[in-house]
């Protein structure tokens, strides 16, 4: 929690209101997942109820779709055990041309 205290920052408390800022938007996820436990910590401090509310005004807009994803990637048997592991799907496949190259 420490670590995620410094990537956000209080942009008002206004009627029992905490609103934070995200500083790195790639937090907001997080700090959304973590809001109730914020929310308890500023209870803590302020010594009265407070209700967190994220502003996320400054996240990324989301990015278009790029046409499908070669089947060969979804189907590699690592991907799959990493997509059941984590529960996740696949929205984005990058080439590293760099990391191909021969040295």
């Amino acid at each position: 929690m420490r670590a995620l205290f410094l990537e956000i920052s209080l942009a008002s408390l206004t009627g029992g209101v905490a609103t934070l800022e995200v500083r790195d938007p790639s937090y907001s996820n997080v700090v959304l997942g973590r809001k109730e436990q914020i929310a308890e910590i500023f209870q803590r401090v302020v010594g009265a109820a407070i209700k967190v509310e994220i502003d996320r005004s400054n996240d990324p807009e989301p990015t278009t779709s790029q046409g499908p994803i070669d089947d060969a990637i979804t189907e590699d048997p690592i991907v799959q055990q990493a997509k059941d592991l984590f529960g996740g799907t696949i929205v984005r496949v990058e080439n590293d041309t760099a990391a191909a190259e021969p040295q």
